[in-house]
């Protein structure tokens, strides 16, 4: 009997292992860019996904060497000799921000499939002409949360209880290497615009203060209102990003991508709070938590922040049917509230 268990599970397990082994795509891909954020947050789910990389672009020459001794890959500096070759379907872009709209430009133009990296450009300008290039939606903005199986699974239970209200906290350190509003801020702006629709700017103050910047916001989606902070006026070492929303049945707390719970709210008993009767007990129902003792994919946080169902749905949309959550059109409003967070009278301390 032992034994008839034990080779059920060595078959359950190696049955288990060619299925993770085996991969569902064909096509050849491309990448621009080395950067840190590529190789510690792309690379490694191309890799696990098993997505065939068949250049990797760079702009220094002396790097070349090593990315193919490390990618078993063709490197290169010309874009073009990617964009000239017909057997490569889609292209990864994640290189210095301020370098993204030309080459989404560039890579529109050759009818292939992009995949970029936020932020896709600097104003709603260039994003309109992004838009107008791109009327084949062949653009898929690489905005993680968006893809989380915890916003996922937020937006499921707020389409079934309804939200009403909801506070929002994005705190960094210093960011003196880049523009906060559209590669630091972009990403908890789209993240109610896509939880709660579209969003509109009630009241906005903006605090520069040692070369750090705060913003703090009134936002109105319809029925929605909400609360956010967001700033570099903090730290790296403890950065701190939590949601709380409202709603008819109770409170969502979301905190720092890794642990979604929910508080029902307490009766009432003849317009009287049960809680002040003694007779509700509060409670706490976690729908959806990291488990760092069990180091499996669902576990990992490359997987909880949206890195991995990102770029799965960009290579199913490539070479199949896949959704594109993240298209140019749905990241105007998104662009809309930052340029007027931008533009919101500074204060300076």
């Amino acid at each position: 009997m032992n034994n008839l268990i034990d080779n059920g599970i060595q078959h359950w397990r190696s049955l288990r292992n060619k299925r993770m082994l085996q991969s569902p795509y064909s096509a050849r891909y491309a990448f621009v860019g080395v950067g840190s954020h590529a190789l510690q947050n792309l690379y490694p789910v191309l890799q696990y996904l098993g997505i065939r990389l068949k250049y990797i672009c760079c702009k220094k020459r002396e790097k070349l060497p090593l990315i193919e001794q490390r990618f078993g890959v063709t490197a290169t500096t010309s874009l073009d000799t990617i964009l000239n070759d017909s057997e490569v379907k889609g292209v990864f872009v994640c290189t210095a921000p301020q370098l993204h709209y030309e080459l989404c430009t560039r890579v529109l133009a050759s009818g292939k499939c992009l995949f970029v990296e936020k932020p896709p450009c600097r104003t709603l300008g260039q994003l309109d002409n992004l838009i107008e290039a791109d009327r084949r939606q062949k653009v898929m903005v690489g905005m993680q949360k968006r893809y989380s199986p915890l916003t996922e699974t937020l937006k499921k239970r707020l389409a079934k209880t309804g939200a009403v209200s909801y506070t929002l906290s994005f705190h960094t350190g210093a960011y003196p290497e880049g523009e906060p509003f559209t590669e630091l801020f972009i990403h908890p702006v789209d993240w109610v615009s896509y939880l709660f629709g579209d969003a509109e700017i009630k009241a906005a103050q903006r605090i520069d203060r040692n070369g750090n910047t705060t913003v703090q916001a009134l936002l109105s989606h319809g029925e929605v209102q909400g609360c956010i902070e967001v700033s570099t006026a903090y730290s790296w070492a403890n950065p701190e990003e939590w949601l709380r929303v409202n709603t008819r049945s109770g409170e969502f707390r979301l905190e720092q991508m890794e642990r979604l719970s929910h508080y029902p709210h307490p009766k009432k008993i003849a317009g009287i709070p049960a809680e002040k009767l003694g007779l509700f007990t509060p409670s706490e129902q976690i729908l959806l938590e990291r488990n760092n003792v069990n180091p499996l994919i669902g576990n990992k946080q490359l997987y909880l922040q949206g890195f991995f169902s990102e770029i799965k749905a960009f290579a199913d949309r490539v070479e199949h049917s896949g959704k594109n959550l993240s298209s140019l059109v749905s990241m105007r409003n998104t662009y809309s509230v930052l340029d007027s967070l931008k533009l919101t009278q500074c204060r300076i301390e």
